[in-house]
């Protein structure tokens, strides 16, 4: 039987989640066992009374119990554990369910989601991809460095979609991406209205979509989360915006 991958060229990168899971784990075992093991023991000193054994082996049993739970909430371990590659030609994603592959001209829109865990927290990044069969592939922190992965993904998606988007907007079409719409006259958001000339950037920061406006404006702003092929909207802005000011 033909592999998914035999289609999508040669292997890039791999993206393997099966290690960071399995350090995980091991991590789990060792806390939550040394956490139970000193609970009899604690129980039998502050029984008898020796409460300069006891106190410090309940307070140990407590703290191990915590870094389980800390471990727990921040990396999230999973029973499931999965593999995603980056080929020339796609991607490609295997796991207890099987292998599935991507061509690169299969992936309709990709949508970025971060959400950062507390402050000075690390930030848990999910990919949402359409495929063009109505499926969706969900990319997240379960694999390792998925940031890099989904940029990639996002980029060879726009790379695909933009020149689509930029003949629509040269032939006198409204494209529409998330919330906004872009035409030969500006870039429009629940009914607020940029012409170009009062563009002054368009950004993608801090979990933001920002169409800066200039000066006496009000800038149009969305999260990136809502606004699926947030990269394309902002290279579809600079080159419409280009083209105005050459005409």
């Amino acid at each position: 039987m033909t592999s998914p991958r035999d289609r999508l060229g040669e292997p890039v990168r791999t993206f393997d989640g099966r290690a960071g899971n399995r350090r995980t784990w091991a991590w789990l075992l060792l806390l939550g066992l040394a956490s139970l093991a000193l609970i009899p023991a604690a129980i039998v000193y502050l029984h008898d009374r020796l409460w300069w054994v006891g106190v410090p082996a309940l307070l140990l049993s407590m703290g191990y119990a915590g870094a389980v739970g800390w471990i727990v909430g921040r990396d999230r371990p999973r029973v499931r554990d999965r593999v995603a590659r980056l080929h020339t030609g796609g991607i490609s994603v295997s796991g207890a369910g099987g292998e599935a592959g991507y061509a690169w001209d299969e992936l309709v829109s990709v949508t970025v989601s971060g959400v950062r865990t507390g402050p000075g927290g690390r930030t848990r990044w999910r990919f949402t991809i359409v495929v063009d069969d109505g499926s969706v592939l969900l990319l997240g922190d379960d694999l390792p460095d998925v940031r890099a992965l989904g940029v990639a993904v996002a980029e060879e998606v726009t790379a695909r979609i933009l020149p689509r988007h930029l003949a629509a907007v040269k032939g006198g079409e409204a494209v529409r991406i998330g919330p906004f719409t872009v035409d030969l006259d500006g870039v429009e958001k629940d009914g607020e209205r940029l012409p170009w000339q009062a563009v002054d950037d368009v950004t993608i920061d801090n979990g933001l979509v920002t169409v800066h406006a200039c000066a006496g404006r009000m800038d149009l702003v969305t999260v990136v989360a809502q606004t699926p092929d947030a990269l394309a909207f902002t290279a579809l802005c600079h080159r419409v915006r280009n083209l105005t000011e050459l005409s």
